[in-house]
């Protein structure tokens, strides 16, 4: 029999192992899992830790060269030398490389922050996707569930001879395919989640996502945009940057033109006439451009600066065109969604199950009341999940957030 010591290890163990997990697993809202995904992704360490190569790249070009130690001996009358070299970059190329490793540097950032981004925009349509199919289950199940009840009523009025076997039956056909829709959406509620926590944390357990954004905000105009989206894409920001990489390149590769010094010196130590003498060595030597004066160097990032500055002027004008017809689509979801009536769906069932009580129709108009009720709160839900959706293609397109 465990004695009381045992019990309190096991009840520690347990609420050590077991609690944690629990409290990974919960219920989270879609701003809470979008952040998680961007801030401790996998994908996201991914991407921070690619700036931080570019970043320490940058750095190793600054490396001041390492001295040299030579050390001969000439066997033909002693003589021995032991010198030391070191080069000297003293004619400005190394602050020119240094400028385009701080430019270089913020490039990468920038790209990092547009990866980020990117991500962070996939995270929500993940998430949005699961919301709107969570709200397909619920839907789906409520229906079973209406249709369950349906058959109760039928199977009491067989009973009191009001209504008749065929009714019950037909009645629970449709529940065998309104289980099918139930199950369906179970499998699409997996999935969902399946794809949306590949990019959570791996100890990030999740078992669904609380409440969703509200679809109906209307964001600035077009106009405002556009300019909000000039100054915020990161895309932008590292074309910018890697254009100001390339003039700095370009300087350092015109100073390679200048002499790069390396100076020497040591101990010689040789035999003369009145026996072995020891002094001083000192020289100075210099390259000379003679076949490349970094003229095609120069060129080469001249040449780089121009497609860069093409492909900003690219991606300004893409933008505009993506915001433009982003506005549009959500302009024309915001109202597709103003038109629906809700609560017209309740109203329906509850008519035509009254008409069915006093025999003004049929279990087939019945049935067919309780289908088209769902298929309206199918289509409600649809019209939320694309409002979401132009939401966030809006966002992506800007670069910045839009809904906070």
């Amino acid at each position: 029999m465990p004695t009381r010591a045992q019990v309190c290890t096991w009840i520690a163990g347990f609420g050590l192992v077991v609690v944690p997990s629990l409290a990974q697993a919960q219920d989270r809202t879609e701003r809470e899992v979008v952040e998680l995904i961007v801030r401790d992704g996998p994908r996201a360490r991914a991407i921070r830790a690619d700036s931080e190569v570019t970043r320490r790249e940058q750095r190793a070009r600054l490396s001041y060269p390492n001295p040299a130690v030579t050390y001969s001996r000439e066997g033909a009358g002693f003589t021995e030398f032991l010198q030391a070299e070191q080069s000297l970059p003293i004619f400005g190329a190394r602050a020119a490389l240094s400028r385009a490793g701080v430019a270089a540097t913020a490039a990468a950032e920038a790209e990092r922050d547009a990866r980020l981004w990117v991500l962070r925009s996939e995270a929500a349509t993940a998430a949005a996707q699961l919301v709107a199919e969570q709200a397909r289950l619920e839907l789906a199940q409520g229906h079973v569930r209406e249709v369950e009840r349906l058959i109760e009523i039928l199977r009491t009025r067989e009973r009191e001879g009001e209504g008749s076997r065929f009714d019950r039956l037909r009645a629970e056909q449709e529940l065998r395919d309104a289980r099918q829709i139930a199950t369906t959406a179970a499998v699409s509620v997996v999935e969902a989640r399946a794809a949306l926590s590949a990019l959570l944390p791996r100890d990030i357990a999740l078992t669904r996502i609380a409440g969703g954004f509200d679809p109906q905000r209307t964001p600035a105009t077009a106009g405002a945009l556009i300019a909000r989206a000039t100054s915020t894409r990161a895309e932008l920001r590292a074309l910018r940057q890697l254009s100001e990489r390339a003039t700095h390149e370009a300087e350092a590769a015109r100073r390679a033109r200048l002499p790069s010094p390396n100076v020497f010196g040591g101990m010689k130590r040789a035999d003369d006439g009145s026996g072995r003498e020891t002094g001083a060595v000192f020289g100075l030597s210099v390259s000379v451009p003679l076949f490349d004066a970094g003229g095609r160097e120069s060129a080469r990032w001249a040449a780089e600066r121009a497609r860069v500055d093409a492909e900003r002027a690219s991606i300004e004008y893409r933008i505009r065109s993506e915001i433009i017809g982003a506005s549009e689509v959500l302009s024309l979801r915001q109202a597709a969604l103003a038109r629906e009536q809700q609560g017209a769906a309740d109203e329906l069932v509850q008519i035509a199950e009254v008409a069915y009580r006093e025999g003004e129709v049929g279990i087939l108009e019945l049935l067919d009341a309780v289908r088209t009720a769902s298929r309206a709160r199918i289509r409600s839900i649809d019209l939320r999940r694309e409002a979401r959706m132009a939401q966030i293609a809006l966002e992506r397109a800007v670069g910045d957030a839009l809904w906070p």
